[in-house]
């Protein structure tokens, strides 16, 4: 039920990471399993949120967040949360609008919801809010805590974004440039809503920023 965040300079392996569990990629070597179970492709029960939202462009808002409910057809017995994830992520009122239509924090949210409305125990974040502003990132970062909080799925998340990292994680594990490993580890106990620019938090940050710096 944690949210475990994965940071590192580029090329350290972070998103080859999120696609082995994802079981879009597999190993060269040895087996990676998900409850006892080797991985041996792509799964509903691991949730894959990319760095680009990916929505279909020939569906609307409300079509993009039900199409996995249609696809695995149990959408008509879920067909009242299809509303309530549009509401939950702020996008009352656009269910009827196509991808074009809408701005890129709004296909983020869309992209989220699509995601987060299969229930997935396992959820893969690849830099979902890299390309946001400032302002929307944050209010994201919140609706993200305010969905999880319902059943406290895994989430696993690939930032750079340090801030964001402490803002959201249980947990942070710091990873080297190729080879790919870990050097550090750091258990986030601040109670949620975290302040930003609290003691706290900024020493956790600095400390992150210190083994990233000196590995």
């Amino acid at each position: 039920g944690e949210i475990v965040s994965l940071v590192g300079p580029s090329g350290c392996g972070k998103s080859t990471f999120l696609r082995l569990v994802a079981g879009l990629d597999f190993p060269q070597g040895g087996v990676l399993t998900y409850n006892g179970q080797p991985i041996s492709g792509p799964h509903y029960d691991r949730g894959f949120v990319f760095q680009d939202a990916n929505l279909f462009p020939w569906l609307t808002v409300y079509e993009n967040i039900a199409f996995g409910l249609r696809a695995r057809g149990i959408y008509r017995e879920n067909k009242s949360k299809v509303q309530e994830y549009i509401d939950l992520m702020g996008l009352t009122g656009f269910e009827n609008a196509y991808p074009h239509q809408i701005s890129g924090g709004m296909a983020g949210r869309t992209s989220l919801a699509r995601t987060f409305i299969q229930e997935p125990g396992l959820i893969l974040l690849d830099e979902p809010l890299s390309a946001l502003d400032a302002f929307t990132r944050m209010a994201i970062q919140d609706e993200i805590i305010k969905i999880w909080e319902r059943r406290k799925p895994i989430i696993i998340l690939v930032t750079h974004d340090i801030e964001e990292a402490v803002y959201l994680s249980d947990r942070v594990v710091v990873m080297t440039p190729r080879p790919g490993k870990v050097v550090g580890e750091f258990k986030i106990t601040l109670p949620r809503p975290r302040d930003r620019t609290g003691s706290d938090f900024n020493r956790i940050r600095r400390e992150i920023m210190n083994t990233l710096e000196f590995s």
